[in-house]
């Protein structure tokens, strides 16, 4: 049944409860513009499964917009990216300040102990929309300076490429036969979703067997068929096997090993290996996500390699395995949220100690910091933070376990990526290593020519881009022509990131295949539906996590290396931090990137000064919508294109009009239209939204009447403080880590623009002449608040904010200008009558001095250093305050030093 163009009665009731997130939005935008959006299959060709939204229950459409793999028909596990939500596209463009007006309703969970992990940006996933699309060439957008006549044959090139792809490996092709959409499941007061059967809506997906048995033999041929195509990327297609035996050989060389215990199997192949537990827990979790339509988080948290320094952002081995299993997951009801948190000349230990809010929460979290955290107890910390915080209990990848397996009562969940070199054929010279697949080309080199791999023999290592000419913009700062910084010697090049990628992807592939088998055989087993017992999560959660506090802080009391070294370094003794390996530490930064990105840094927790000033990133972005992709990474013609495998489905292309006309001068409003100008604005115009979840109001200090001056003691934020970034690295948009994360660092004086990398270290700056600073700090229950101080920045004539002051906070004449950097001059100590005065909730608690906070400059870690502020639960619980002022009479703008972390429990 179609709706009527002229009922509009319904069209407020849903403005303000659309998510753009799952492809249902498409079919209500389609109804809004009276444009059909697809069938359910390209065979059938059934454009007719549009329902009157006005029969539609508001409250489920609000829960189901932010629901993966959502179709165009309002049904679930469809292909769900592109069509009109593919902005960098004509009709998606045109389409974009109507999604805009939504507010994104954030999910929340029903575990009091749970971090909020999710954004808008992270539902909208405006770049899935664009990589993703099966119907639309990413290179075929008219945001490229390219003629039209070219953009077209990119897009019929796109279609023939595609339709060969479904010829040849098949496509996901799900029908839910059902003549209603079906009721969603409302897991928003069920702890960890764990919902009852008898709980679901009879009429669910979860409770129709015949749409379980069907979903999971077609889950099934995707899995499947992403592994076949994987193989055959990495030159071992089955296609080429003649027998059984050859079959299994293969297979050997791409396996994952499942042990026993949670240590590497001495094998001589093999891509990856996972303990017995460790598997059973990810496949668990994968189902327990199948079944409830939830996010699956993977995390990473690492140094420069990692990070992928010297390659662009989405050539990192964490966006090559985003880049393969969303699409997949998508199609599974599942959102991944994969985070590259790496940063480079850093380990992990800053993030580490705020880890249930800086990491966020995990499903699987990977640790790959060897050459800057070799110390296995700073390891320790990391798995024991990301154990102990949030509402899930992840799989641990790498890193040392420590005692763990006593710690967790035998319920340790461990894997790592084997090297798996034997799977990859090797160049032996020049032009053989060309006639390779195109993912091996110059990857694994014989000895004799392994300058081939290392770009020293005239093959490059890295193939980025700092720039690919846009329609809409011309940076106005030269991009460097040697592409994105940091192709050091130690940092692998392209090609080892979407190795190691495959090798996560191949992983979670085979836990995948042990999902659907603990799926099927608990139904063949106990009958349908599935029993709760084989997919619920909470009890496990509560039990492990129960046993790690029970043994650390009785039995394992201050025995364990962590503590040891957290408890008596000089630089952190008697800070009380040795509690970080048995309790959970949370934090915010102005590092990037870090879950949720800004909502967790500490500028959205500042408090405004009485005149309405508070530091915040002075740059925008010179540019908005997506970046689009270098050409020259699309896939050779006649190479694997594991990808768009991936994406692939049986669905026809939705009606839409993306027609277009390159510039025009004339007034013919019609064209104008549909000219490449006015899409150009509607895809990248800086759109203000609104966000119901997480408002951030601006908190400003009510002056007191009479109050003129800072030097008392009223705790009254200053005019001296502000937010520091080395040019080039500001911040202007969105930075978690993630594929979402597109515009994150976009400064009119970035010379890489298109890098896309999140990695930047800004920081909250002042002197002995700023004032007060005050910061919120959320649910304090330990009294324990410290803070990540650079000490040695800034001095006097380097810190804008105060250069031309005389007095404290400049005699109380407010301004907000803030000045150019002056990044020179030598490091001097801070003047011997440096003071820190800390505050709680308006009242100093404590005063430092130059002899306490100068011991505290020795690293206990790769560039890590921490100063005490408050460790008092009688004052400091809740909601607290925290005030801070330095104090100098002899030098008072080099008694100075940047914020760059707090932390707190």
């Amino acid at each position: 049944m179609t709706t009527s163009a002229n009922n509009d009665s319904w069209k407020p009731k849903l403005k303000n409860f659309m998510a753009i997130g799952g492809s249902l939005t498409v079919f209500l935008l389609a109804v809004i513009s009276n444009t059909n959006h697809g069938g359910n299959s390209a065979v059938s060709g059934d454009n007719s499964s549009l329902t009157t939204p006005a029969i539609l229950d508001v409250d489920s459409i609000a829960r189901s917009m932010s629901i993966a793999g959502l179709g165009a028909n309002g049904k679930f596990h469809q292909s769900g990216f592109g069509g009109i939500l593919n902005i960098n596209h004509p009709a998606g463009a045109r389409a974009r300040r109507r999604l805009s007006e939504a507010n994104v309703i954030i999910p929340t969970s029903a575990v009091e102990h749970a971090i909020p992990s999710l954004s808008r940006e992270n539902i909208e996933n405006l770049h899935g929309h664009y990589v993703h699309d099966e119907h639309r060439s990413p290179f075929a957008s008219f945001l490229y300076d390219r003629p039209k006549e070219e953009l077209e044959a990119e897009q019929e090139d796109y279609v023939k490429r595609m339709n060969q792809i479904r010829q040849e490996w098949g496509a996901w092709d799900f029908n839910d036969e059902h003549p209603e959409i079906r009721p969603i499941a409302n897991f928003d007061k069920t702890p960890y979703k764990d919902m009852m059967n008898k709980d679901f809506p009879k009429k669910s997906w979860q409770m129709d067997q015949k749409y379980v048995t069907d979903f999971i033999a077609e889950a099934r041929k995707l899995v499947n068929r992403v592994r076949e195509g994987i193989y055959a990327e990495y030159g071992h297609p089955t296609k080429d096997l003649k027998s059984e035996e050859e079959i299994q050989a293969r297979n050997e060389l791409f396996k994952i090993h499942i042990t026993e215990e949670a240590v590497a199997p001495r094998v001589e192949h093999g891509w990856a290996f996972i303990n017995r537990k460790g598997l059973d827990m990810y496949a668990r979790k994968l189902l327990h996500s199948m079944m409830t339509n939830d996010e699956f988080y993977y995390v990473m948290g690492g140094h420069s390699a990692a990070a992928g320094h010297g390659n662009n952002f989405a050539q990192t081995y964490m966006m090559e395995f985003a880049n393969i299993m969303e699409p997949v997951l998508h199609k599974l009801g599942v959102r991944l949220i994969a985070r590259n948190l790496a940063m480079g000349g850093l380990g992990t230990t800053h993030f580490t100690l705020g880890a249930s809010t800086l990491y966020g929460e995990t499903d699987v979290i990977f640790w790959d910091s060897g050459m800057t955290e070799k110390n296995g107890d700073d390891q320790d910390l990391f798995h024991k933070q990301n154990l102990l915080g949030g509402e899930r209990v992840p799989i641990l990848l790498n890193g040392w376990v420590a005692n763990l397996k006593a710690e967790t009562g035998d319920n340790l969940w461990y894997g790592n990526i084997l090297p798996g070199w034997s799977a990859v054929p090797k160049t032996t010279g020049l032009d053989q290593g060309a006639e390779l697949p195109w993912a091996v080309q110059y990857l694994y080199c014989q000895q004799d020519v392994g300058g081939l791999c290392n770009g020293r023999e005239g093959v490059p290592r890295f193939h980025d881009s700092c720039w690919i000419p846009r329609s809409d913009y011309t940076p106005t700062t030269k991009q460097n022509p040697g592409g994105v910084g940091g192709k050091a010697g130690w940092h692998p090049g392209d090609r080892p990131h979407k190795f190691d990628g495959r090798r996560h992807t191949m992983l979670m592939l085979r836990a995948l295949d042990e999902a659907l088998d603990m799926w099927e055989h608990g139904i063949q087993q106990d009958g349908f539906p599935l029993k709760e017992s084989y997919w619920h999560v909470g009890d496990i959660y509560t039990s492990v996590r129960s046993h790690l506090s029970d043994y650390i802080n009785n039995k394992g009391f201050q025995k364990t290396g962590c503590e040891q070294r957290w408890a008596n370094h000089e630089s952190v003794k008697g800070m009380g931090l040795d509690r970080a390996c048995r309790m959970s530490f949370k934090g915010m930064s102005e590092f990037t990137p870090i879950n949720r990105g800004y909502h967790n840094s500490i500028q959205r927790h500042l408090k405004a000064a009485p005149n309405g000033y508070k530091p915040s990133n002075e740059f925008e972005a010179v540019y908005e919508g997506i970046d689009i992709l270098p050409t020259f990474w699309k896939v050779p013609e006649g190479h694997v294109d594991v990808h768009a495998i991936a994406i692939a489905s049986t669905y026809a292309a939705p009606e839409l009009d993306h027609s277009w006309v390159d510039d025009i001068d004339n007034n013919d409003v019609e064209e104008a239209e549909n000219s490449r100008r006015m899409l150009r604005k509607a895809s990248t115009e800086r759109l203000f939204v609104s966000e119901k979840e997480d408002s951030n109001e601006v908190k400003v200090y009510s002056m007191p009447e009479n109050s003129r001056s800072l030097n008392s003691d009223e705790v009254i934020p200053g005019q001296g403080w502000g937010i520091y970034a080395v040019g080039g690295e500001e911040i202007t948009g969105y930075c978690d880590g993630s594929p979402m994360s597109f515009n994150c660092k976009r400064s009119k004086n970035r010379n890489c623009l298109l890098s896309g990398h999140n990695d930047a270290r800004g920081s909250v700056n002042g002197d002995g002449l700023s004032g007060w600073v005050v910061i919120t700090v959320p649910d304090v229950k330990e009294g324990l608040i410290f803070a990540r101080l650079q000490w040695w920045y800034p001095r006097e004539g380097q810190w804008p904010r105060t250069k031309t002051w005389t007095e404290v906070n400049n005699g109380i004449t407010y301004g907000t200008e803030i000045g150019n950097r002056n990044l020179k001059g030598k490091v001097v100590d801070w003047p011997e009558d440096f003071k820190l005065d800390v505050a709680v909730n308006g009242k100093i608690i404590k005063t430092f001095t130059y002899e306490e906070y100068k011991a505290l400059v020795g690293e206990i870690a790769y560039n890590e250093s921490f100063y005490p502020l408050v460790d008092d639960k009688d004052i400091a619980t809740g909601t607290v305050e925290i005030g801070l002022r330095i104090r100098s009479e002899q030098s008072p703008k080099n008694a100075a030093f940047q914020i760059t972390h707090i932390y707190w429990a």
